[in-house]
């Protein structure tokens, strides 16, 4: 049997296990897989044309959350992705912390998933947000990996 200090050693190191950060959790079937029909805004507090553009796409997605999001495909966001933090939370990591930081929600409604990303650049005070809504159209056929 061990002895109290080596009890109390392993313990301690078994609660600060507990709390550490790990790798990001992958954040596999947050939804249906299929193919989605998703309508994004950009949102730059700083530039006031920013705020009335919004575009839209359809694309076949496997149910990861990121894949919601176009402004993960630029390459600035090359190697970050979202892990998740919560039910419909997410954190946004990067390979190198000096490139972005944020997080994400995402939700259910009716016929369509709805979700928000708020990045914060690293270095820079740059701050924005990406407003998704996505509406699933059916099933993917084998040529529709990702077409627009």
């Amino acid at each position: 049997m061990p002895s109290i200090p080596a009890r109390r050693t392993c313990l301690a190191l078994t609660a600060l296990a507990a709390f550490a950060p790990g790798a990001p959790a992958a954040a596999e079937n947050a939804f249906p897989a299929g193919q989605y029909e998703i309508v994004w805004q950009t949102v730059m507090p700083h530039l006031d044309e920013m705020r009335r553009i919004s575009d839209r796409e359809t694309r076949c997605l496997r149910g990861s959350p990121g894949e919601l999001f176009p402004v993960l495909r630029q390459p600035a966001l090359r190697g970050c992705s979202l892990g998740a933090s919560g039910a419909g939370r997410y954190h946004l990591a990067c390979a190198s912390e000096r490139v972005a930081s944020g997080s994400a929600t995402l939700s259910a409604e009716r016929a369509a998933l709805r979700g928000t990303l708020t990045i914060k650049m690293g270095g820079k005070n740059m701050t924005f947000s990406q407003h998704v809504t996505a509406t699933r159209r059916g099933s993917c056929s084998g040529r529709d990996a990702a077409s627009r």
